[in-house]
């Protein structure tokens, strides 16, 4: 398979030419996760196994009367893990996801001093200051700090000690995948050794809400099924993820490529030939011979827009073979700012258990079709490709690759 340069997009090579033993890289170390399946790894894989469908009325989460009682959506069920009398709703997310991932990577507090910390979120903490968060009494005093952005990573970097950079990024529905890119683009330009890539958002308040209600771009019938005939929105949720990422030389999972562009098209709609998108996924496949397996996880976002320039853009690249695709947002629902971090950590927790997550029974192909709705045992080395999007037209592909440390193809990725 023969593919073009990229060309007009900012790319940047985390691995020159792929992943080779004994030259450290920016490793996966540890997962945190978050979403109407619950807290943990463990609680995602089981709900996934299980096929447990998240998405509920909204009425359940609020009761009845207000305009959207019967939109389906997902939120995080133990709602007194997110009620802090210091911190707002959000920055208490980011906390507990650090928290796991942390624990996970096992790093000391003289490990995490240093490290690196990025923050993706669409929206903030602003549920929770828009409007109140039940259970949470309001503390005039930190009023401000509440009410900004930054307040996610300051939040997370005073209660674990960390006392590297950070940085916290807004671009919409890609800002989690961004957090990870960002992450390990500092771990590459020797910034630090090991970085921390959370992306979460809580958008469940009925402000936000009536905003995409009024947009059109959420979904009235709440078909969870991004390129299916009778999808009409986003089914928005609750949700985010933190990546660990350190430095190592040992087989594992690694960040690749990090590659980002803008449409410059419209501050809602997406561009129907998808060329934007088809830039990313063909930088990112530019070495790739077909020798090493691959699977997607697109942004399936459920809207009309994203499905049309989706599908426009695996055509340019694939043409009518469409590669192993893995749409996640059908588990989880769509999670705004953390919807890209959240899916590529649900994919790499099934990953270290050697195993792709299945699709939903009832999602389709883009192609056309049913897609796998199994689980895909892993063999040797594989390639990741993880895209999102967001509203104004902001893209990035974020590639990785598996490395059990049994395959003889330690080349797989070489430059041509």
């Amino acid at each position: 398979m023969s593919l073009p340069r990229r060309g007009g997009s900012l790319a940047v090579d985390m691995i020159e030419g792929g992943k080779s033993h004994g030259s450290p890289e920016p490793r996966v170390c540890g997962l945190g996760l978050a979403s109407g399946f619950g807290m943990g790894a463990a609680a995602h894989l089981d709900g996934v196994r299980k096929g447990r469908r998240v998405l509920r009325p909204l009425r359940e989460l609020w009761g009845e009367g207000h305009p959207w009682a019967e939109v389906l959506s997902g939120w995080i069920p133990d709602r007194k893990l997110l009620c802090s009398r210091r911190n707002g709703p959000a920055s208490q997310l980011a906390l507990l996801l650090a928290r796991q991932a942390v624990e996970e990577a096992g790093w000391s507090g003289e490990e995490l001093k240093d490290a690196a910390l990025i923050v993706g979120s669409s929206r903030g903490n602003a549920s929770g200051w828009l409007s109140p968060w039940p259970g949470r009494r309001a503390m005039k005093i930190l009023a401000v700090p509440n009410s900004l952005h930054s307040e996610l990573a300051s939040c997370v970097s005073i209660e674990m000690g960390i006392h590297g950079p950070y940085h916290v990024l807004a671009s919409g529905c890609a800002a989690g995948l961004d957090a990870v890119g960002m992450a390990a683009m500092l771990m590459r330009q020797g910034i630090a050794g090991r970085a921390l890539a959370i992306g979460l958002d809580l958008p469940l308040c009925r402000e936000l809400l009536g905003t995409y209600w009024a947009s059109g771009m959420l979904s009235r019938n709440g078909v969870n099924d991004p390129y299916g005939p009778c999808a009409d929105g986003m089914c928005i949720s609750e949700g985010g993820a933190a990546i660990a990422l350190e430095m190592s030389d040992e087989p594992g999972i690694y960040v690749k490529d990090y590659l980002v562009n803008s449409d410059a098209y419209s501050p809602l709609g997406m561009p129907e030939d998808g060329k934007g998108m088809a830039a990313l996924l063909e930088g990112a496949l530019r070495n790739w011979d077909g020798s090493v397996p691959l699977t997607v996880c697109p942004h399936a976002s459920g809207t009309a827009g994203n499905a049309a320039s989706e599908r426009a853009a695996l055509k340019r690249v694939f043409g009518s073979c469409l590669p192993d695709l893995r749409m996640m947002k059908p588990w989880t629902g769509h999670a705004i700012g953390g919807s890209g971090i959240l899916e590529l950590a649900l994919m790499l927790a099934f990953t270290r258990e050697g195993v792709l997550p299945p699709n939903p029974e009832w999602v389709s192909s883009p192609g056309g079709g049913a897609s796998a709705a199994e689980e895909l045992p892993l063999r040797g080395r594989r390639l990741l490709v993880k895209s999102a999007a967001s509203m104004g037209g902001h893209n990035v592909v974020l590639s990785l690759a598996v490395d059990d440390g049994h395959s003889c193809n330690v080349n797989a990725y070489e430059e041509s």
